[in-house]
């Protein structure tokens, strides 16, 4: 983060607890951050180590791996705020304790936009939208969030904006222009996990039908998961040529696979459990100057790509439309360095600074409901 632009100042006197489920490294900025406004403790109630996302520097931490122990915690902890996901079994146990047991307030954190089809949410949708609208603020990703709860009855003043952030293009040198090229095709990439919601599938069926009409161009899928062998199977069904499966990769080697393609996609599509609630790939995509082609499945779309500027959004689960896409932006250079220029030019308001700056100023528009003076150090 360009500390040199923050021009935020520590609250000494507001104590906040955050509560989350884990500590991701792209997460790791914005909580070191916040911990030099206020006096704050991280609750995580999971253990990231198997991913390695077991990193807390700078930061103070307590992990409650069990439902008994975060309520013990969470009543044990003085805290003025709390700031905690929604929903999520969690948030509700953090909303009672906090209006009922110890009258303090409590911001929720939504990332979510959609409205699962399930007959459980269904059932649990009223108790949800109470809980949504009575709490003292909420904190939102992006337009389709906002919409989510906006049409949950919350109202508009109580709602801010704290843009999602990766920064991954630290990691590889780009002051230099110079592509890493695979044999002088154009590259299509494919960056994330393997599963069935990420609709690689559907990417696959639409390469086959562009690589028919044009042969300098390769597919390149970077990422591990249960669906991959199905999709191993689909490429050696349909005969594709040119496409490369590549393990998981840490972060420094993603950024590799960013720099050297042409094109990147990412083809979520609608589950009646699950969606894509933003896509942090496309932010890092979009810092390496691509030009991006995503679904109406995906969160970040909304805020992230605008059609024919720096990419398109395709009706998600439909080949024709993705292929369609993909030849649009393949058969035009022109075109692709043009809307890699525009991918390069919105990304730049997606920071951890702007990030930041959303969580602040929903905490501090939290404490003046309070009332109380604080004391601000610069």
């Amino acid at each position: 983060m360009n500390k040199s632009k923050t021009r935020f100042h520590r609250i000494k006197a507001v104590k906040i607890c955050f509560v989350t489920n884990l500590c991701p490294p792209y997460r790791l900025p914005v909580f070191q951050e916040l911990s030099k406004y206020y006096d704050l403790l991280y609750i995580f109630t999971k253990d990231g180590s198997y991913r390695g996302w077991n990193k807390y520097e700078n930061i103070r931490y307590l992990l409650c791996l069990s439902n008994i122990k975060l309520l013990i915690k969470t009543l044990e902890v003085d805290f003025d705020i709390v700031i905690t996901d929604f929903p999520a079994w969690y948030s509700i146990l953090l909303y009672v304790i906090c209006k009922i047991i110890k009258r303090r307030k409590i911001i929720f954190w939504v990332e979510e936009w959609h409205q699962p089809k399930t007959f459980k949410r269904s059932l649990l949708t009223p108790i949800l939208r109470y809980f949504l609208v009575n709490c003292d603020a909420v904190i939102v990703p992006g337009k389709a969030a906002k919409i989510h709860v906006l049409n949950f009855g919350v109202m508009p003043s109580k709602i801010f904006q704290a843009p999602n952030a990766s920064v991954i293009a630290e990691f590889f040198n780009l002051a230099s222009d110079n592509n890493a090229k695979l044999g002088g095709n154009f590259n299509i990439l494919y960056l994330g996990r393997l599963v069935r919601y990420k609709g690689a599938d559907y990417l696959i069926k639409a390469f086959h039908i562009l690589r028919k009409e044009m042969q300098n161009v390769r597919l390149i899928i970077v990422g591990d998961g249960d669906f991959k062998y199905e999709l191993m199977q689909l490429v050696r069904e349909l005969n594709v040529p040119d496409v490369k499966f590549v393990q998981k990769c840490k972060d420094e080697e993603r950024a590799i696979y960013y720099q050297m393609c042409d094109l990147f996609v990412l083809p979520s599509i609608w589950q009646k459990k699950y969606c894509e609630a933003w896509g942090l790939v496309l932010n890092e995509a979009m810092q390496f100057g691509k030009p991006v082609i995503t679904t109406d499945a995906v969160g970040a779309a909304y805020d992230l790509v605008k059609n024919g500027v720096n990419g398109f959004i395709v009706k998600n689960g439909d080949v024709e439309a993705l292929y369609r896409a993909m030849q649009v932006i393949a058969k035009s250079p022109r075109l692709a360095k043009f809307m890699g220029e525009q991918s390069r030019n919105i990304i730049k308001s997606f920071t951890y600074e702007n990030m930041v700056r959303g969580f602040i100023n929903a905490i501090s528009f939290v404490i003046k409901q309070t009332g109380r003076r604080v004391h601000y150090d610069a």
